[in-house]
């Protein structure tokens, strides 16, 4: 298990600095207005992904090992086509894109509905090394793609950025395919059964992921409500900010990954007790860690490196990185109870922070701007976290002590507190 957790990790980080790069080139040649384009988009693809996921999402991986996974295959395809082509129309009816974008939209809908798919089965059938290189080969796919567009062919252009995308995301659907061609044996099924198990888990820890989605980016909705150059340009800094930190939780979701497919396919409730708490206080210690180098940098290196319109960029991350840090600790305890099944704990968390996130957006962004934006996410952050914090203790029944004060005996993960 530390094996598939270091090897996670590493592919993730690999990943990490790759996304770091892509935000980089875009942010200096496409500037703040670029970034803020490419945010609203890919959030916009994000949610129709989230809605796919109800049918084909990480809630597989629970049901898989329990069910005929042929049966659960073909739904999920089904779903990530149909939510991929209906979604964005809807969407259009809002915002009303151009031509060029609705095409571009609904192609990153579709390949990012059946890369997810194809990587949640991976995951499901326990191929992290293989569902690690299809997520890497995706980062360098869009990576080499952009590269390629802008230094030889000179064309700067949000545009050249969603056909990178799309060309990151059709890279790990082969992959994985690839590895999957021998996972699934032909056998008949009832298609009601299959949704009916699918929605059962699905529904509720999507529910979740959608509450969680909004916590973390309702706030460029309002930034953008203004649907201007100088909104769209709040919006470009301050989700580069949210990336650079939240990048930190490629530790974090390494961890999750593997904690996930492991307690899924157990059943020992004090071992999955035992195992969350350790991976836990070995999450928090690594993000910390990673904020504080991340925060020690001068703010000229963000300047240099994305341009002058990100001058403000270190005074974001600074705000942000309380709540990152505590969630690289609760994110843990999150997955223990999607791992368990009880998946109406991380939704209710979810939930909690959504409530913060539109008690405070509509009044602290108008008061304070992009720090509004700012203060929000860290405060919906921190509620979310300390909500599942209290709900793992009380369901664990283990003391604070035990939490965060206990530090010896980390190692083997499997092993007795």
């Amino acid at each position: 298990m530390l094996r598939k957790i270091i090897h996670t990790i590493f592919s993730k980080g690999i990943i990490s600095i790759i996304n770091f790069l892509v935000v980089l080139i875009t942010a200096r040649y496409l500037g703040a207005d670029g970034r803020g384009q490419i945010s609203i988009l890919f959030l916009n693809v994000t949610v129709i992904l989230l809605f796919n996921d109800i049918i084909g999402g990480s809630a597989l991986v629970y049901v898989i090992p329990k069910k005929n996974p042929y049966s659960l295959l073909l739904p999920a395809l089904f779903a990530g086509i149909l939510t991929g082509l209906v979604f964005p129309i809807l969407f259009h009816l809002y915002f009303h894109f151009q031509t060029q974008e609705l095409i571009y939209f609904i192609m990153l809908a579709l390949l990012s509905n059946l890369s997810s798919i194809s990587n949640v089965f991976l995951n499901g059938f326990q191929k992290i090394k293989q569902n690690n290189l299809a997520s890497i080969s995706q980062s360098i796919a869009i990576i080499g793609s952009l590269a390629f567009q802008f230094f030889v062919l000179h064309n700067y252009s949000v545009f050249s950025f969603y056909r990178s995308l799309g060309f990151g995301y059709l890279v790990n659907f082969l992959i994985s395919t690839f590895y999957l061609k021998n996972s699934f044996k032909r056998s008949s099924f009832s298609w009601k059964e299959s949704f009916a198990s699918m929605v059962r888990y699905g529904l509720v820890l999507q529910a979740g992921n959608i509450f969680q989605l909004l916590n973390y980016r309702f706030c460029y909705y309002v930034l953008d409500s203004a649907n201007d150059l100088q909104s769209r340009q709040h919006v470009g800094v301050f989700s580069t900010a949210s990336s650079i930190s939240e990048a930190v939780w490629v530790i974090m979701n390494g961890i999750a990954m593997v904690q996930y497919a492991t307690l899924s396919n157990r059943d020992n409730p004090q071992l999955a007790i035992n195992i969350t708490i350790k991976l836990a206080k070995i999450s928090f210690a690594l993000s910390v860690f990673a904020l504080l180098v991340l925060n020690c940098l001068p703010t000229e290196v963000f300047t240099f490196q994305f341009g002058k319109d990100f001058t403000d960029i270190k005074t974001y991350c600074l705000l942000l990185a309380p709540g990152i840090a505590l969630c690289g600790l609760s994110g843990i305890y999150a997955h223990y109870f999607a791992a368990t099944g009880n998946m109406k704990i991380s939704t209710i968390s979810a939930l909690v922070g959504l409530v913060i996130t539109l008690s405070c957006s509509f009044i602290l962004i108008p008061m304070f701007g992009t720090k509004g934006a700012a203060y929000t996410n860290c405060a919906a952050y921190l509620a979310s976290s300390l909500f599942l914090i209290f709900m793992f203790k009380k369901q664990s029944q283990t003391s604070f002590y035990n939490l965060f004060f206990k530090w010896d005996k980390l190692f083997p993960l499997a092993s007795k507190q």
